[in-house]
């Protein structure tokens, strides 16, 4: 992994399996709607935030250079992202397509939301740290998940807040930094469960996901689905499930990955997990570019996710060695 200022950073290949996992799903994801898609977003963009928190050190969190480092090393790929899908797959040059575009969040289609979501969320998150004790950021911080599950309530009352709602989707920023949180606060936790050999963990994930299936089951058997959560339309009505049907998600992924590293056959499985993770943001931002055509062509599932996901990675093993093509798209550093 490489900062902006050309700082190689060491990669942890069990995250990068995990990141890997999730933004397959997230491709899967976007699909179609359904149920599939309803239980991935259960979960896959609060995981993403909580590894982000995971991977967070509290001294860099305190160096408003490195925050402005980062912000500026998410942006200039969100900007490159964002003017080829306008200028290639929109093509809609009118003064109000030019407003939406800048306005971000809601009012623009696509996934641009969670990076500048992201971004409010880190330098929230600096500042809590840097101003108060942990014990009040940590109130503060459920403070904030408070008023975004408020929030979500009142823009079914009011229209502006639904559409085009707060640029950048920096409202967002409130129940994302909850799980930012998560992720810093307990990183010890969740890289515990990530390496560990402890029988008492794999019994953990084995009840949470006993407890997931059923929750699943008892959610989607009716006519009717009893919670459902996505957070660019700010849809999550409570904090309490907000936060706990995501960590056991969290629990169950982390084990996975976990086995997954140490069950040899697997060791290619892994691999291939662990290089999806270092490419995430070119994944997340041409999925869907790549895909604009599903509906008139109408493919499968599998042709869908094979696009979305093999153009990205023949694009960052061929552009990868360039040090401006990796700022200009997020691409990873090589291998030496």
């Amino acid at each position: 992994m490489e900062g902006f200022n050309g700082e190689v950073l060491k990669r942890n290949s069990k995250v990068d399996a995990a990141k890997g996992i999730l933004i397959l799903l997230v491709v899967i994801g976007h699909y179609k709607r359904g149920m599939t898609h309803d239980i991935i977003f259960l979960f896959h963009m609060p995981l993403f935030f909580i590894l982000s928190g995971f991977l967070l050190k509290k001294e860099k969190l305190l160096d408003t250079k490195y925050l402005k480092d980062r912000a500026l090393a998410l942006m200039i790929p969100y900007g490159i992202y964002l003017s080829l899908d306008w200028l290639i797959i929109r093509r809609n040059f009118s003064i109000n397509m030019i407003v939406h575009l800048l306005w971000g969040g809601r009012a623009l289609d696509g996934v641009y939301w969670y990076t500048t979501c992201l971004i409010t969320a880190l330098f929230l998150l600096g500042f809590l740290i840097k101003n108060f004790s942990e014990r009040s950021a940590k109130l503060l911080i459920l403070t904030g998940g408070g008023i975004a599950v408020l929030e979500s309530h009142l823009c079914e009352h009011i229209s502006v807040l639904d559409y085009p709602g707060m640029p950048w989707s920096i409202d967002v920023a409130l129940i994302a930094i909850v799980y930012l949180a998560i992720g810093f606060y307990f990183k010890m936790k969740i890289r515990n469960f990530m390496e560990d050999s402890n029988k008492l963990f794999d019994t953990v994930a084995v009840m949470a996901s006993l407890f997931l299936i059923i929750f699943c089951v008892i959610n989607y058997s009716g006519d009717n689905i009893l919670y459902y959560f996505d957070m660019k339309p700010r849809y999550y009505k409570e904090l309490v499930l907000a936060i706990v049907i995501p960590c056991l998600f969290g629990i169950v992924l982390c084990r996975t990955v976990y086995w997954i590293s140490r069950i040899r056959i697997l060791n290619c499985v892994q691999h291939c997990f662990s290089y999806l993770g270092q490419v995430t943001i070119p994944i997340m931002y041409m999925h869907v570019m790549l895909n604009t055509w599903k509906k008139q062509l109408s493919y499968s599932l599998f042709v869908y996710v094979l696009i979305g996901i093999g153009f990205p990675i023949i694009f960052s093993l061929v552009f990868c060695r360039f040090k401006i093509m990796r700022v200009l798209f997020g691409l990873p550093v090589p291998k030496a």
